[in-house]
């Protein structure tokens, strides 16, 4: 048994190490990498603890203050990436555009009722845009549905017992989106072609038949049904060629009044990918009225509304999928090209008389398309994110005296008293270096001023003011001594 006093530290120290672990995003531990830090920092005062009985009491004795739960992957370019101060730069960022480009306004007193930080101007709703693109594939052998796979009777004294599916290797570009009100935006297929010149490119009849029209306002007086448009390329993804043709085809049109002043500006969100950051397509676009924000990179799953919508289109499509390739297998009919619409907009497969849901219609409703908008936080411009677990805090180094935000406080109080109960076990006999963390520091300070700007040059005059004059205060300090 552990003396109360060293049992209450090395309980503190174990929170506090769990928490800074959790903060820095690096690796969750397990019961049995736990157990062998509290074992190593208790066996050298000579307590010998070799089974995990002491983590697992520590456990339950702050139970109340955790949750237990599966390990939660990331991507370390997310993990990189996805931190508070990005985010939170990006929605200022967000915030300046929309007003600057007069597609919304500062709350005033009077509108209480009003949620966000912004109020859109009227007639903007319809102005504002979120695209993103994801794979279309006909493999079905993935498998990747989404929930519990359905449970099947094998005999184990008979031979067998497996389903058929398809394999191909072809794949296409989906893209996807909606406005602020709602709206889906007409579905644009990036198709793969092996044809060298545009003459030579074809696409079977068969594929309009599922093809329907979307239906909107957009940049129209009135309601409007529109095509779903589609492109051919030699992998059948999107780059800066594709993009810019893709802004020309699909989008441009569904606003055939715009232009750059207020009012009739349209501004695109989309996420960091290949040929964002062009240069003549971003120019080509602003004179037009267009305005693309590119979001965080590698931040789509809390900062683009489309990528939440594609959770419930992928688990559609796929089980379309899955029920038409067991139904083209009875008649050896293998999978086409064509029925990507099929799988896509749903309907009656005329060769196997199967019927498939539609999933476009599910995953892009009016409802969930605003519901993707409020969790993602930019209109209404409630900055909901950065709450999220998965957004990584940091720690900023900030000049003395100058304030600190709510998060990177709690931060330093947990690492302070993560600190004090480690330098309490090792001046007890323990190894209190086992249990302790430090908390992230931010590498780099955003910038909160504009370039070439009357403000950027007085901070980096007072910068270099302060500079002279420590060096001048040291250079003296040490004449005197």
């Amino acid at each position: 048994m552990l003396p109360k006093k060293a049992h209450e530290a090395l309980k503190w120290a174990h929170i506090t190490y769990i928490k800074l672990e959790q903060a820095n995003a690096k690796q969750q531990s397990s019961i049995r990498k736990l157990a062998l830090r509290v074992n190593s920092c208790v066996n050298k005062a000579g307590h010998q603890t070799m089974r995990n009985d002491l983590t697992r009491r520590l456990r339950d004795e702050s139970a109340r203050m955790f949750e237990v739960g599966k390990v939660n992957t990331m991507e370390q370019r997310r993990v990189e990436w996805t931190t508070h101060s990005n985010l939170n730069l990006w929605f200022t960022t967000w915030k300046d555009a929309l007003i600057e480009l007069s597609f919304a306004r500062k709350k005033n007193e009077a509108d209480t009722n009003v949620e966000g930080e912004v109020m859109l101007l009227p007639g903007q709703k319809e102005s504002i845009v979120n695209v993103d693109e994801t794979d279309g594939t006909l493999d079905d052998a993935c498998k990747q549905t989404g929930g519990r796979p359905a449970m099947v009777f094998t005999a184990p004294d008979a031979v067998g017992g497996s389903t058929t599916v398809n394999k191909c290797g072809y794949k296409t570009t989906v893209i996807c989106g909606s406005t602020t009100a709602g709206k889906p935006i007409p579905p644009h297929f990036q198709l793969k072609t092996d044809a060298k010149t545009d003459e030579g490119q074809r696409v079977s009849v068969d594929w309009f038949r599922y093809c329907p029209q979307i239906g909107g306002k957009f940049g129209h007086p009135e309601h409007r049904l529109f095509p779903v448009t589609f492109g051919m390329n030699e992998k059948g993804g999107m780059n800066a060629v594709e993009l810019k043709k893709y802004m020309d085809v699909a989008i441009l049109p569904l606003y055939p009044d715009i232009c750059d002043i207020p009012g009739k500006r349209v501004m695109m969100k989309v996420d960091c990918g290949p040929g964002r950051l062009n240069v003549e397509m971003l120019a080509h676009l602003t004179l037009k009225g267009m305005y693309l924000m590119p979001g965080v990179p590698n931040t789509t799953q809390v900062t683009q509304e489309t990528d939440h919508s594609y959770g419930l289109y992928k688990s559609g499509y796929r089980r379309n999928l899955c029920i038409l390739s067991q139904a083209r297998q009875v008649w050896k009919k293998p999978m086409l090209i064509t029925d990507l619409a099929l799988l896509t907009f749903g309907g009656t497969n005329r060769v196997t008389g199967i019927r498939v849901d539609n999933t476009f219609e599910k995953a892009f409703s009016v409802a969930r398309n605003l519901s993707c908008w409020k969790k993602c936080g930019a209109v209404p411009l409630t900055r909901s994110p950065l709450q999220l677990q998965c957004v990584r805090q940091e720690v900023a180094r900030r000049p003395c005296g100058s304030p600190e935000m709510a998060e990177e406080l709690l931060l330093r109080d947990v690492e302070k008293w993560n600190q004090h109960h480690c330098d309490f076990l090792t001046s007890n006999g323990y190894a209190g270096d086992q249990m302790k963390a430090c908390t992230r520091i931010r590498k780099t300070v955003p910038a909160v001023t504009v370039p070439n700007s009357k403000e950027r040059i007085k901070a980096n005059q007072s910068k270099s003011k302060d500079f002279r004059a420590n060096v001048l205060r040291d250079w003296r300090a040490t004449l005197e001594c």
